[in-house]
């Protein structure tokens, strides 16, 4: 039940992108041409394309690191993480859409002698759509890193992967002219806050199967690994 919920919540928030764009006077932090090389660019590290190659990369190490603790079906729970990545991904991006269309602020390559652009594409610059799903990704890897028991280097490395994206694709939107610093800044913020949110809704508990490599010394220690919870 919950879980279907949570799910159904996240995909729902991006009909937001659906709503009317306002056009305000909050210019840009200054005037810049447009990039299309640097644009392309952060189309791979962040937005949709970025996006998918963090949650196919992530899928890689989450699997690794679960067979590694000797988890049952390491790469099928892996998938449990994913879906929890996916659904920071559309719930960061239905809210960066929703404070888009309310914000109405101006790109900085549209931004000329204290003027926006006659597009609504024009005003659509806080916060940035291409930040705030790579961002969400981090931050939730950074929760699930946090509680993380045993050899972490796989989930660290995916945490890592995530940050890198994030701070590439802040620095390619604003080299492309599409976003003053405030904009990326903002879209760091809210994925890394809304993605550590929804990760922690995601109970999570510990397997009480050791490492595969090798007996372990009786008493035996503490759990060596966590995975999601099916239980909501």
């Amino acid at each position: 039940g919950g879980e279907v919920v949570v799910a159904a919540a996240c995909t729902a928030s991006l009909a937001t992108y659906l709503l009317p764009q306002r056009r305000s006077a909050w210019g840009a932090a200054s005037s810049e041409e447009r990039n299309e090389t640097i644009g392309i660019a952060s189309d791979i590290t962040g937005a949709t394309l970025g996006t998918l190659l963090l949650l196919g990369s992530g899928y890689a190490l989450e699997g690794s690191y679960l067979a590694g603790a000797g988890v049952p079906d390491p790469y099928a729970r892996a998938l449990r993480t994913s879906l929890i990545e996916m659904e920071a991904a559309a719930l960061s991006t239905g809210l960066s859409n929703m404070i888009k269309r309310l914000s109405g602020r101006c790109r900085p390559r549209s931004w000329k002698t204290d003027r926006c652009g006659d597009t609504d594409l024009d005003f659509d610059a806080f916060p940035s759509g291409h930040t705030t799903p790579v961002a969400a990704i981090a931050g939730a890897r950074l929760n699930l890193a946090l509680r993380t028991t045993g050899d972490a280097a796989p989930r660290l490395g995916a945490l890592a992967l995530a940050e890198v994206a994030t701070v590439v694709t802040m620095a390619l939107r604003i080299g492309s002219g599409a976003h003053s610093w405030q904009d990326v800044g903002a879209g760091m913020i809210l994925g890394h806050v809304t993605g550590f949110a929804i990760a922690a809704t995601h109970p999570i508990q510990p397997t009480r199967t050791p490492y595969a490599a090798g007996a372990l010394p009786e008493p035996a220690p503490e759990p060596a690994a966590i995975t999601w919870s099916w239980a909501f």
